[in-house]
């Protein structure tokens, strides 16, 4: 029902792109403080270390997201 409601007054898309743009933004964030945290191996020498370390910080950031913006949120 509420989505239908989105859609018929037009709130649906523009609030999607919002909570898509909080996402990316939150990513962001979290990328820079796991590798803060977690540095990286040397990406010149160790290059597939390297893509498994970024992509296992990835996986940890886009869970946290999903549980802190999407699972949670709130629409109003």
């Amino acid at each position: 029902m509420l989505f239908n409601d989105m859609i018929l007054s037009e709130t649906l898309f523009p609030h999607l792109w919002e909570v898509q743009q909080t996402c990316e933004n939150r990513m962001e964030l979290l990328m820079e403080e796991l590798l803060a945290k977690n540095p990286a191996p040397d990406k010149a020498t160790r290059q597939l270390a390297w893509v498994a370390h970024m992509n296992s910080l990835k996986a940890q950031a886009e869970e946290i997201v999903l549980q802190e913006l999407v699972y949670e949120e709130d629409i109003v």
